[in-house]
């Protein structure tokens, strides 16, 4: 009887509330959270072969860039010609061996640079802010990297050095890139600190707008007050290009690129973390505001380090993670670090060719090609957002 007694007195179970339904990015992270053993297991020896295999291509695609970024361009010169000069032999065209060395080998190296880092900084950045259309261009990186350069080239009157002389010494090559790296990285500690205290993914960029715009208005004055010869000089920096680059900035452009690089490369942990949320990170026994600052430090000394070389150039880091990630099918950035690398390298070098117009003495600006290839794929992420899902 008291048995029947204490039965009816407990009470019933509440009926489950029906939960709002999950975006295909919200059960991803949920899954990997509670189940972190199966997806671990979705990378089985058959996506090891599949990712080898797309390792693989992206070589070859990128080899085939540098062939023809090589032979193709306003000046058509043969593949045995090139291969002389690259071996030392003579040619029948002394003039083309000018060309090969001093020209078109630091614009594919510049490049390579291009995609490899602007890759990485948006992976990066869209990792750290979890926001899809973060990149360098979007989050005012960019401008904020224009405006330490713009500070360096434009006031170097005043302080009697020429900006031929920028380019040509180690006080003008890491006075232009330092100035590029910290404009840079106080643009994106602002917007750091606005992410920590605002999750609406259309705000954050809605500010790096805002930000784009007022270190545009401090250029425009800066221009207002500089000589005609040197605000030349600055436009044309801006259009952006790879051609500009020769062997006495590579000197510079490439160790600092390959630093943040690798930077990259060594934290892929973190980067796998924050994805995951502030509180998996922390649980992990990451410290979540050092692991920021050194992946946002790399991310600006990429992104300031090009900006510095080959001007502002944008979409790069929005199309570069977003084709990685839809050609490896995976979120794990120990895959997606190299196939951003991978991804970024052949896609710079086809911007190259285009910007270069093939058998033309024409060229475009580098923004406008990698414009052209890249707005589509920031369409394409977009439409994604607004079925809930971008990863």
């Amino acid at each position: 009887m008291q048995k029947q007694q204490l039965r009816l007195a407990q009470p019933e179970p509440k009926p489950a509330e029906a939960s709002p339904p999950k975006s295909r990015f919200a059960n991803h992270i949920a899954a990997l959270q509670t189940q972190p053993s199966q997806a671990a297991s979705r990378w089985q020896p058959s996506s090891k072969r599949r990712n080898i295999w797309l390792f693989g291509l992206l070589i070859v695609l990128s080899m085939v860039g540098v062939v023809l970024s090589l032979t193709w361009s306003s000046v058509d010169i043969p593949l045995s010609s090139v291969a002389d000069i690259l071996l030392g032999r003579p040619t029948a065209q002394p003039a083309w061996r000018t060309i090969i060395v001093d020209i078109r080998l630091p614009r594919i190296i510049t490049a390579i640079l291009v995609g490899m880092a602007l890759g990485l900084a948006g992976l990066q950045l869209q990792t750290i802010f979890r926001n899809p259309l973060a990149e360098p261009f979007t989050l005012g990186v960019s401008s904020g990297a224009s405006l330490g350069v713009a500070l360096v080239i434009l006031l170097a009157p005043s302080s009697g050095i020429s900006f031929a002389a920028l380019g040509s010494n180690v006080f003008g090559n890491l006075g232009t890139v330092g100035s590029a790296i910290v404009g840079g990285l106080s643009v994106l500690g602002i917007m750091m600190v606005v992410a920590s205290r605002v999750r609406d993914m259309t705000i954050i960029l809605l500010l790096g707008v805002i930000l784009s715009a007022m270190t545009y208005a401090l250029v425009t004055v800066l221009i207002f007050f500089a000589n005609e010869s040197q605000t030349r000089a600055f436009v044309e920096w801006q259009l952006g290009s790879f051609t500009r680059v020769r062997w006495g900035e590579l000197r510079y452009f490439v160790p600092v690129t390959v630093i943040g690089a690798l930077i990259a490369c060594l934290t892929t942990k973190h980067l796998n973390a924050l994805l995951l949320g502030e509180h998996y990170a922390q649980s992990s026994g990451i410290n979540v505001q050092r692991a920021r600052w050194i992946i946002m430090g790399s991310a600006s000394i990429m992104a300031g380090t090009v900006v510095a070389y080959a001007g502002p150039i944008g979409f790069v880091g929005i199309a570069i993670p977003h084709l990685a990630r839809g050609l490896f099918k995976t979120s794990d950035h120990r895959v997606l670090v190299p196939a951003t690398i991978l991804t970024g390298i052949p896609f710079a070098l086809a911007c190259g060719i285009l910007a270069e117009v093939p058998s033309s003495s024409l060229q475009l600006p580098i923004d406008a090609a990698t414009s052209l290839f890249g707005a589509p794929v920031a369409a394409w992420v977009l439409l994604r957002m607004k079925r809930g899902a971008w990863m």
